[in-house]
């Protein structure tokens, strides 16, 4: 199962998982922000991000906090906990048109509830 979440891209299959560097990695490069930018925008050293990017330094919770907000996204997002940066727009699920009225308000009950429970 895919899941598709804000701009509609599939953005992890269901069991799939990505280590935090390499969300961190994946976020910045779809900003099309280098390494150098990205250490001097939340200021830190270029090559600690290197370092971080490939798995070989943790993250320290200041930079967990730093990152999560320089790209709007949830601190669970980048340790690779959900698949929901933060903020959901759009909610997008694969239907058949044979759902039942009862089965329809369902969904957008559980759309409304992630909605809610996302919102900032």
């Amino acid at each position: 199962m895919y899941f598709c979440f804000g701009n509609g891209k599939i953005l992890v299959k269901r069991g799939d998982t990505m280590k935090p560097g390499a969300i961190i990695k994946k976020l910045r490069e779809d900003n099309k922000l280098s390494q150098a930018e990205l250490a001097d925008n939340i200021g830190i050293n270029n090559s600690v991000l290197s370092r971080i990017e490939s798995g070989d330094r943790q993250l320290r919770d200041d930079e967990l906090i730093k990152i999560a907000d320089f790209f709007n996204v949830s601190t669970d997002y980048l340790l690779g906990r959900t698949t929901v940066r933060n903020d959901i727009e759009t909610f997008a699920a694969h239907t058949d048109d044979d759902l039942s009225e009862e089965a329809e308000a369902e969904l957008e009950n559980f759309k409304n509830y992630l909605r809610s429970k996302y919102s900032k």
